[in-house]
């Protein structure tokens, strides 16, 4: 402080040495007050603290919330998030307690917090967590990456419909992943001023006819030109799969059980059923290597795009010859463009995660519509 604030402040700065006495005596309340008598200090004064009091002011209050209630943190939090200067230790540590009550001022307002904080937090704290730091304001690309990993389907959708959220290309790709099947995060998606045209027409491609319909009545005149283009794409595509040849799904499992116990054999034969575009043992032994169904990685398998078979592969440990061998494989055979950086970026770990949530919100929407048509 200066001039006349440090005079006025200097003598008030004396109950910094009732903190010591006030922490040996019985009384919850007395550290209460003494704790938002140093708050109520500290915010009168922090546009004019220098960096040595405002350390200071840290030391005190890092001192007494170790020692106080959580009500008396919430306060604590609220009023020290707005401020640009706030104590920085405090922050940090009111940001990591385990209240949300107490953590969440501090994740969604606080200008304390860098990537860093905001990465290492919400890498080990949970889902409410998680959902504030997705409120911030603004996000860097790297925080949206982990929050897109670890996030439940709200903490995705916050993501989503955060216009101050930047995202990557492959965790707009995963967005897009995790939005097959959920109505929500695929409006939210849907809304973004920065989704590419492409990543705009797999989300499409993937979304239900209701779903298209509904947010073409709304969408701008670029994507309801994109969305119309996908309506007539896949009514041309529904006469071609009527009158494909249904696959011997149980020939290709006695095929593969012959050697489904050694990982590698079957990593070698999916390159050979690849090459030999058998569709049928390729897709069982992806089936067996990756631990989901036959349908679900036939799915994947004739998706338009190509980044749910690249988080399969991923997650089975296929190399990148694998995957272009059964990208290759397909229909229409082709590697989309910018997958190997992809590729080179998604993690095993992370591949496993999202076709978890993929494979989890398959079965939901396979639970609804069953439960539809019973009723």
């Amino acid at each position: 402080m200066t001039g006349n604030s440090l005079g006025a402040a200097k003598p008030q700065l004396n109950i910094i040495e009732e903190v010591e006495t006030s922490l040996r005596e019985s009384s919850g309340e007395r550290r209460i007050k003494i704790l938002m008598r140093v708050t109520d200090l500290f915010v009168g004064h922090s546009q004019n603290l220098s960096e040595k009091e405002t350390k200071v002011f840290d030391d005190v209050m890092g001192h007494l919330i170790k020692h106080v209630e959580s009500r008396a943190l919430v306060e604590l939090s609220r009023r020290l998030a707005p401020l640009h200067n706030a104590p920085g230790d405090t922050v940090r540590s009111l940001a990591r307690n385990d209240a949300i009550a107490v953590a969440e001022p501090i994740l969604v307002n606080s200008s304390q917090l860098d990537d860093a904080d905001l990465m290492e937090i919400a890498k080990t704290k949970g889902q409410p967590h998680l959902a504030s730091i997705a409120s911030r304001a603004r996000l860097n690309e790297s925080v949206t990456e982990v929050l897109v990993d670890r996030g439940s389907p709200y903490v995705a959708e916050r993501v989503a419909s955060n216009p101050g959220a930047q995202l990557s290309p492959l965790t707009m790709e995963k967005l897009v992943m995790r939005a097959d099947g959920d109505e929500n995060l695929t409006a939210s998606m849907s809304r973004r001023a920065d989704i590419p045209p492409a990543i705009f027409r797999n989300l499409m491609l993937q979304a239900t006819d209701e779903v298209r319909s509904r947010l073409l009545a709304n969408a701008p005149s670029e994507q309801k030109k994109l969305i119309e283009n996908v309506i007539d794409d896949l009514s041309a595509q529904v006469g071609k799969r009527s009158s494909a040849p249904p696959r011997d799904y149980d020939a290709a499992r006695r095929t593969v059980a012959a050697f489904s116990q050694d990982t590698d054999l079957v990593k070698r034969k999916i390159l050979e059923f690849a090459r030999m575009r058998n569709i049928a043992a390729l897709v069982t032994a992806l089936s067996v290597l990756s631990g989901i169904a036959i349908d679900q990685v036939e799915t994947l398998f004739l998706a338009p795009g190509c980044f749910g078979l690249l988080v399969l592969c991923k997650s089975a440990m296929l190399d990148w010859n694998g995957l272009c061998a059964i990208l290759m494989a397909r229909p229409k055979g082709a590697v989309c463009e910018d997958l190997y950086r992809h590729y080179e970026e998604l993690t095993s770990s992370s591949a496993q995660q999202l076709l978890r949530f993929w494979v989890g919100r398959q079965k939901m929407a396979k639970f609804v519509v069953g439960g539809a048509r019973a009723s």
